[in-house]
């Protein structure tokens, strides 16, 4: 669902990215429903599998997760505070080049330079807005110019050019990377962002409610969602960096990661529904949540290496895109357990519904 709307909603790499990861979520499928259960009857057949021994990071627990469901609201309402703060304080330096319109251009210089110098001869050319960033090495450096007309775009990234070339010209300044957008096109790529994010959880409030037979599942399911998205973006603001259609795209990725796991959960919610007629609901969620906590544990620290490895070695540009989806891995392990599945208990308390 969320790689569809991405698709729909999206431009150009977008585009791009939103294909890859349709076509990473069906060859998945495939190969997890046919090509793993050719590979299991081949090694049965030859006798080379007798046992399947699974390794497990805890044992069975027992661990009270909904009983300390208020206290971790509590916490979780803090982060929430603190994310958005740092999103309203950040006025429209939140946002990237893709939503704010301005141009964005990469140099690289034959020695190093200091932020100061580049700010110093930016502001003699009248480029008092300018924002100045490093891009990895101290030869490496990014500057932003906002403006507000297409025509001003264009004249900012000239004079921008003219003032690093004219004042470091013994660094030989050569210019990487140029990317314009309008601020028209900008308005425009926010609110296809802002749609694709709000259809993306119209879209999974509806699968899960019609999967699981009840409108609380998938409403606690997008409040999840909600939750993690927030808590990713509020936490690139608190780190300085920038929301462009790149940070949507890993929005939408937590998302999606998010919602599978909660859904594993909740169908063991299901099946203990059946065998454990004497256990309150209640009682019933903590023994699934205590029942799924290693394959959860398991699945998302394979997840994290991955993720980790891009952030340390996948270089400047994708690093933001790494940062995000690494809180929002951790973020959609917390929020399965105390916002998802906490919500239905409380749904369920509150309006006295049937399981």
């Amino acid at each position: 669902v969320a790689a569809l709307f991405l698709y729909w909603f999206g431009t150009g790499p977008i585009r791009g990215f939103a294909t890859t990861l349709g076509i990473g979520i069906t060859a998945s499928l495939f190969t997890a429903l046919f090509v793993s259960h050719i590979l299991f009857d081949l090694l049965l057949g030859t006798g080379w599998l007798r046992r399947l021994p699974m390794l497990q990071l805890v044992g069975q627990t027992r661990f009270d997760f909904i009983g300390k469901r208020y206290l971790c609201w509590g916490a979780s309402l803090l982060v929430v505070v603190l994310g958005v703060t740092a999103f309203v304080l950040r006025g429209d330096e939140r946002y990237g080049i893709d939503f704010a319109g301005g141009a964005l251009q990469e140099y690289r210089f034959s020695r190093p330079l200091e932020a100061e110098q580049l700010r110093s001869a930016l502001r003699k050319a009248g480029l008092t807005d300018a924002i100045i960033q490093r891009f990895g090495a101290e030869t490496e450096w990014l500057v932003r110019t906002p403006g507000d007309t297409e025509q001003g775009v264009e004249e900012a990234t000239q004079e921008t050019r003219r003032a690093i070339e004219e004042a470091f010209a013994d660094a030989n300044p050569e210019l990487v990377r140029l990317e314009r957008v309008g601020p028209t096109v900008g308005k425009i790529l926010q609110q296809k962002a802002a749609l694709a994010i709000l259809w993306s959880f119209v879209g999974i409030l509806l699968y899960v409610a019609v999967r699981f037979r009840h409108f609380d599942f998938g409403l606690a399911a997008v409040v999840a969602l909600v939750y993690d998205v927030v808590v990713a973006a509020g936490a690139l603001c608190l780190a300085q960096g920038e929301i462009d259609l790149m940070i949507v795209a890993a929005l939408m990725t937590i998302a999606g990661y998010s919602v599978n796991d909660t859904i594993v959960i909740y169908d063991r919610v299901r099946e203990n529904l059946r065998l454990e007629r004497r256990k309150s609901f209640s009682e019933l969620v903590n023994l699934s949540v205590n029942q799924t906590l290693a394959r959860t544990l398991l699945t998302s620290l394979t997840t994290l290496l991955v993720v980790v490895a891009l952030y340390l070695v996948g270089g400047e540009v994708l690093r933001p895109f790494a940062f995000v989806l690494i809180v929002g891995f951790i973020s959609g392990v917390y929020s399965t357990v105390y916002v998802a599945t906490a919500f239905v208990v409380m749904w369920r308390q509150r309006f006295n519904v049937a399981s």
